[in-house]
């Protein structure tokens, strides 16, 4: 199928002019090296920006990182001033300092509270009572801070509901610990909560709900939201909830998806809460500006495609126009005008070319002349052998039987003989014709040698065997017979009754080949060798190899210098002689026919 494509392709390529090759070349490596230039600039730009982007957001979350560290180290702080300096060693100063301390923190917390073991309110600032419906012992932050009393315990968000209060609920972030209370000689123990606004997680972060290109969030180490700009629409469904594998990740950048746009996912941990600090990046806009610069690069290489169609079309002209003007000095030497001045000019190898052509005008005058005496020799050649094949010798011998016959009253094998002859004499003539078909070839060969196993009765058998498909190919007419008489008159020298010819054609790819093959006395190497050697003398009892060399000169005249005639032949086993020929099939009456009639 390819091999088929690539057949049609440079056919319909070698039908055009080279002007329009060498356009459309010029265009095509235009758009070739264009294309993979601005491949490779699209490449480069989106992989700068692709890192840019990544080392902004990783920048950004080591930003936020550290703030968020300060911020939570703040808190640690100021757990430890009021468990250490106040619950342990100065209760009867706790309201003063509670107070202290969130009048400091009050625009990071809502509230200091002291539970009792019990889950009893012990002292809470500012000045609240607890709801009627809550119940601090079931609360996860108030639960957990005693299977590890030496943590301080950060949980994720929860509604600010266990405490009475005007209007809505808001949401913080519990931080509690585990405290031992000294009141005199009894210690007891207790839970410090200290209640941290959600708000100010917001204010550490400056990203809000509406910016949906960039934000980040917090998760602990279960993959439970710790803050999220829009924690509200998460809660209600409207957003999708972050992946919590993104918890079990290490520091680091990763691309990922999230709310059905790939996104770029930078993770660092937040020091001693164990929480992920994730910075998201959309990479809807990077995608943007790598359209943004494509269609730059587009409207670029569409230029660059319209200064080239110009450029291509000017050149071709410029590179083409000599070889228009010697493709016309050609034509009108195919015409027959040898007289022509053959323009010279153009590029280096146009110009020689022109000085080339003019020379080849000079050398066909030459050549022409010399093929005319070459046909001539050829022609002369031709009357030679067909006048050759069927000498007045072989007629008189031949009509002195028929003569014989008719007188001892054997008018049947008479009669034979007669209309042997006639067809022998019919094919030799052949209208004037000198390429006859196959059939007609062997039909001949047939005919002469009926009308020679009449004249040496009893002497030798022959047979005749045609390929089955080979009738119609094209063969030089009487160029079997000549081998065929060589083979009765020198290869059947000697023999009486035992001798054999065997005539058979056959098919080899491309080429044709017609064996003739006896089982006479044969010759050996040597004077097979010099049957085609026209520099060396061949003599046999009965002639010199004419016959042989003749058909060989013909077949490679016609056909040319790879074909001809093959001579194997064994001393005292006999020969084989091949007429190599090409495929040809007969066109008809007119094929072959003598144009010098």
């Amino acid at each position: 199928m390819w091999e088929k494509i690539k057949k049609r392709f440079l056919d319909f390529l070698l039908r055009q002019s080279v002007k329009n090759i060498l356009y459309v070349f010029l265009l095509l490596f235009t758009i070739g090296i264009s294309g993979i230039i601005s491949f490779f600039m699209i490449e480069v730009y989106l992989r700068d920006m692709n890192r840019s982007v990544r080392h902004n957001s990783q920048k950004l979350a080591d930003q936020l990182n550290v703030s968020t560290t300060q911020y939570v180290h703040r808190m640690i702080q100021m757990s430890d001033t009021l468990y250490y300096d106040v619950l342990r060693n100065n209760v009867e100063y706790t309201d003063q300092i509670f107070g202290a301390m969130y009048d400091t923190y009050k625009d990071s917390i809502e509230s200091i509270a002291l539970f009792g073991q019990s889950g009893e309110l012990l002292n809470v600032t500012p000045a609240l009572s607890l709801s009627s419906y809550a119940d601090i012992q079931k609360e996860q932050w108030f639960s957990e801070v005693f299977t590890s009393s030496e943590n301080i315990h950060f949980f994720h968000p929860v509604l600010y509901d266990f405490f009475e209060q005007s209007g809505e609920y808001s949401w913080i972030i519990p931080m509690s610990r585990y405290v031992q209370i000294n009141e005199g000689s009894r210690v007891t123990g207790g839970v410090l909560l200290i209640s941290i606004k959600y708000s100010a997680f917001a204010e550490v972060f400056g990203n809000s709900a509406s910016d949906t290109d960039r934000y980040c969030f917090l998760m602990d180490h279960e993959g439970n939201l710790v803050y999220h700009p829009r924690h509200a629409q998460i809660s209600t469904g409207f957003v999708e909830y972050p992946p919590k594998e993104l918890a079990l990740y290490s520091d680091g950048v990763y691309n990922g998806k999230l709310d059905g746009q790939e996104v770029l996912c930078c993770v660092k941990t937040v020091g001693y809460t164990g929480w992920k600090l994730v910075s998201i990046s959309s990479q809807a806009q990077l995608r943007m500006a790598g359209l943004k610069f494509q269609a730059f690069v587009i409207a670029v290489i569409l230029l660059v495609l319209l200064t080239s169609i110009v450029l291509s079309s000017y050149l071709a002209k410029v590179l083409t126009s000599p070889i228009q003007n010697l493709e016309m000095d050609v034509k009108k030497i195919s015409e027959g005008n040898l007289d022509l001045t053959v323009h010279s000019s153009g590029s280096f190898e146009v110009y020689h070319l022109g000085l080339s052509i003019q020379k080849m005008t000079v050398r066909i005058r030459q050549l022409m002349d010399e093929i005319i005496r070459e046909q001539e020799g050829k022609r002369k050649s031709e009357l030679d052998s067909l006048q050759a094949q069927i000498t007045p010798h072989f007629l008189y011998n031949t009509l002195d039987i028929i003569v014989w016959m008719i007188e001892e009253n054997r008018r049947e094998e008479a009669s034979r003989m007669v209309t042997a002859l006639a067809r022998l004499m019919r094919i030799s003539i052949s209208k004037g014709k000198n390429i006859i078909p196959l059939t007609d070839e062997f039909e001949h060969v047939s005919n002469y040698l009926m009308i020679q196993s009449m004249r040496f009765k009893n002497k030798f058998t022959y047979e005749i065997q045609m390929q089955p498909g080979s009738e119609s190919l094209a063969v030089i007419k009487l160029v079997v017979q000549p081998i065929v008489e060589n083979a009765i008159y020198h290869g059947m020298e000697g023999m009486y009754g035992d001798g054999e010819i065997r005539i058979r054609s056959y098919r080899e790819g491309n080429d044709f080949y017609i064996s003739v093959k006896d089982n006479g006395m044969g010759m050996s190497q040597d004077q097979a060798e010099a049957l085609l050697d026209y520099t060396k003398k061949v003599q046999t009892g009965k002639g010199n190899g004419l016959g042989v060399r003749n058909v060989h000169e013909r077949i490679q005249l016609y056909f040319g210098k790879q074909y001809g005639v093959i001579v194997h032949s064994v001393l005292d086993e006999g020969t084989e002689v091949k007429l190599h020929l090409p495929v040809i099939d007969y066109m008809g009456e007119s094929y072959g026919q003598d144009k010098t009639n």
